[in-house]
């Protein structure tokens, strides 16, 4: 197993903050979708946790990193393992060697629309044209 570091000579870039937010807003739209499967508000979660319903927001859109002991207990309230959070990301040697376009990894901002079935359609499209990429 090769170890790779984020300042590799022969990378283009490093592992910036951009990467990182790309990795944020997964993880939201993963707990969103998760959260809507469930049939579960964003007061709902936020109550269970001891939060505002506007944290959840933050951290559904991707603006607020999620802490690792709040992830594993999101699983745990949602009955997914943390790694249910992930799925779906490319491979992090990939992305730690600059080999992914924002496009690769992006969710769309989507939640400036007005119309919640416009939102969820688009997410869903999306979804559907980047999971077919990676096929």
């Amino acid at each position: 197993m090769v170890l790779l570091s984020p300042t590799n000579d022969h990378d283009s870039g490093d592992f910036s903050a951009r990467k990182a937010d790309l990795i944020d807003k997964h993880v939201g739209q993963r707990l969103r979708d998760r959260r809507r499967t469930l049939d579960l508000s964003q007061q709902d979660i936020a109550k269970i946790l001891g939060i505002s319903y506007q944290q959840v927001q933050k951290y559904e859109c991707g603006l607020n990193r999620i802490s690792a002991g709040r992830l594993f207990m999101l699983g745990h309230i949602m009955h997914v393992p943390v790694s249910y959070f992930y799925d779906g990301l490319p491979p992090a040697e990939e992305m730690l060697l600059g080999r992914i376009d924002m496009s690769d990894v992006m969710v769309p901002d989507v939640e400036a629309l007005p119309n919640a079935n416009i939102r969820d359609a688009l997410s869903d499209l999306v979804r559907a044209i980047r999971d077919s990429k990676m096929m």
